[in-house]
């Protein structure tokens, strides 16, 4: 009964440090977009907060709704790549989650 208790123990400490190695990853995890003309790029950190959004001065060109648009655009394919990179985490850390339905799409 005390090597069962010693046993469950240890794999509790082994689930405990893949658990904190898991949300380390995840937190650290940044992904950059790129609009196709260069002109807007932008960078979201873990649970899709902008970081860093980077205008080129040619930017001014552009109509104010198209920009707006490119923003949208770009700020949900980083969202979309943030969700996918993460579950790819995931999924390499705990194989049996089921790591697209928890972040809302089908992985």
């Amino acid at each position: 009964m005390e090597l069962d208790r010693e046993m469950l123990e240890t794999e509790l400490r082994e689930l405990e440090s893949r658990a904190r190695e898991a949300h380390e990853e995840v937190a650290a995890l940044a992904v950059e977009a790129k609009s196709k003309d260069g002109l807007i790029r932008l960078t979201l950190g873990s649970h899709g907060r902008l970081h860093a959004l980077a205008l080129d001065p040619r930017v001014k060109r552009l109509d104010v709704d198209v920009l707006a648009e490119r923003i949208v655009e770009m700020m949900n394919d980083a969202l979309d790549l943030l969700h996918h990179e993460t579950a790819t985490k995931m999924r390499a850390m705990y194989p049996d989650f089921p790591a697209g339905e928890f972040l809302g799409g089908a992985e």
